[in-house]
């Protein structure tokens, strides 16, 4: 075999050796990194690919053994499959990029021969179609980001074999004052919370101070309103209220209370003594002992008349 093939080409093994009896051919064995592929002496792979490159080695056998050994290998033969560049991808570093810092891209591939020569292209995000060269060599270099430098980026790497693209990368700016401007609105906020947490505290305890002294002031009522109920019972049902105030003035008011149960009110009237008159006329009532003793200290004596009101 041909020991450099490139890919997509055909290669065939073919094995020999010197032997009495000949080797068959079902006494042929072919093997790559010590794994058995065929049986035969001749064998073609008609579409090599990358994934075939390693050492082979042939294997006879004529079923005659010397000093104990049957088989015979031959030597390995190294098998390397030529490609273009293919798989070729493109890394930014860092991977956000602001205004006025450096960045550099790297251009990577899969290469047999590895690539020699990489060239840099630049599309405007209007129009990809017309590529401008920007620069050379596996890693692009930008001191100083500028918006002129926004676009898509391709690499194209090279070797003896050919060339290829990679896929296209945008290269955009990232604007300065964003990280800025976050922090101070997730400052604010963060205020906001704490002090509409403080205030709805605050609210909180007073509510239940506030709850706590309405609840003392009926109890203090309630007991007031119990002792009150005691101190009227021990009074006697038939007490007779009177209001009296002397001529010419107007009769008060009258004002009850809250323990007045069934009272009965009168007003009385002082009038001057006329000796003239009867000390009592027809519709008086007086009490039996009113005129008791009238004639000692008379002028001490006052004398009433009390109507019953209906």
């Amino acid at each position: 075999m041909s020991p450099s093939v490139v890919k997509g080409s055909s290669v065939t093994f073919t094995c020999s050796s010197d032997a009495d009896p000949p080797v068959t051919q079902s006494g042929y064995s072919l093997y790559k990194d010590g794994h058995f592929i065929s049986s035969g002496q001749n064998h073609t792979i008609s579409d090599i690919q990358p994934s075939h490159r390693g050492l082979y080695y042939c294997q006879a056998w004529n079923n005659i053994s010397w000093r104990g050994i049957a088989l015979i290998n031959s030597t390995e033969v190294q098998l390397d499959v030529q490609y273009r560049p293919e798989n070729i991808s493109i890394s930014m570093d860092p991977p956000h990029v602001v205004e006025g810092s450096s960045v550099n891209l790297s251009c990577s591939s899969a290469a047999n021969p590895a690539a020699d020569n990489y060239t840099w292209y630049r599309a405007s995000v209007s129009s990809s179609s017309s590529l401008l060269q920007v620069g050379s060599g596996q890693v692009l270099s930008l001191p100083s980001m500028e918006a002129s430098h926004t676009g898509l980026y391709l690499c194209q790497a090279r070797n003896p074999l050919g060339q290829n693209n990679s896929t296209e990368m945008m290269l955009a700016i990232k604007e300065k004052d964003h990280g800025s401007h976050s922090l101070p609105i997730l400052a604010g906020f963060g205020v906001f919370v704490f002090v509409t947490l403080l205030l709805l505290l605050l609210l909180f305890f007073w509510l239940k101070q506030r709850t706590r002294a309405e609840k003392n002031q009926t109890v203090y009522d309630l007991r007031l309103s119990s002792r009150g109920s005691s101190s009227s019972a021990s009074e006697p049902s038939n007490s007779v209220y009177a209001n009296i105030h002397a001529l010419p003035s107007s009769p008060p008011p009258v004002v009850p209370t809250s323990y007045e149960d069934e009272v009965t009110y009168s007003t009385v009237t002082i009038k001057a003594r006329n000796p003239s008159l009867p000390h009592h006329t027809n519709n008086s009532r007086v009490a039996p002992d009113s005129r008791f003793k009238a004639g000692e200290n008379d002028d001490s004596v006052i004398y009433a008349s009390l109507a019953e009101s209906s």
